[in-house]
């Protein structure tokens, strides 16, 4: 998944509040679970979380786009500089991560640290639009694209047509849809 182009673009050439508001709620979660999950006591890892955040609002203008993945793996070389910081300022704390092969995007730390941001991003993107659809419809949808049941089991189980399990589906992955699209391109 890649990040929009056009949310980097404010970010870069006309960036408000909103924007930089964004950038702190979208990502604040998933760097600081990393940052605990290295090692950081919880009590330090909103400091480095915010640290990340700062580089990334101070660097930003810098970041060249080269491709598919280029800001995960920008954001996640921020971290993994951020952590090695704070290890070597805190010696008395034993980092828990390969942080070397977390910035090598072929190993499979740095596949995990990609996997598990798009999930959260599709996670995130699931909770904002939940509150559009009815129960039934979200059900639905559900049922069908995280558990993976067919429509005709749906149906079964909602009190509903097999078609009308189908077009939930769809309606709300459509949402879904438009709205990673203004998180990742």
């Amino acid at each position: 998944m890649e990040t929009s182009l056009t949310w980097l673009g404010r970010l870069i050439e006309s960036p408000d509040g909103a924007d930089w508001q964004r950038l702190s709620d979208l990502y604040k979660p998933l760097l600081h679970n990393w940052a605990v999950r290295a090692g950081v006591p919880v009590s330090d890892a909103d400091d480095v979380t915010q640290d990340v955040l700062i580089v990334v609002i101070d660097q930003v203008a810098e970041f060249d786009h080269r491709g598919p993945g280029a800001f995960r793996g920008w954001l996640r070389a921020i971290l993994v500089n951020q952590l090695k910081a704070y290890f070597r300022r805190n010696s008395d704390q034993t980092c828990r991560l390969p942080l070397n092969l977390i910035c090598d995007p072929e190993s499979n730390d740095s596949k995990a640290f990609d996997r598990e941001h798009d999930r959260y991003l599709v996670a995130r993107a699931m909770q904002l639009i939940r509150h559009e659809y009815e129960s039934r419809t979200w059900e639905a949808f559900r049922l069908q694209i995280v558990d993976g049941h067919r429509p005709v089991h749906v149906s079964e189980q909602l009190g509903m047509s097999a078609n009308a399990a189908v077009k939930a589906k769809i309606r709300v992955l459509r949402r879904l849809r438009e709205v990673l699209s203004e998180m990742i391109e």
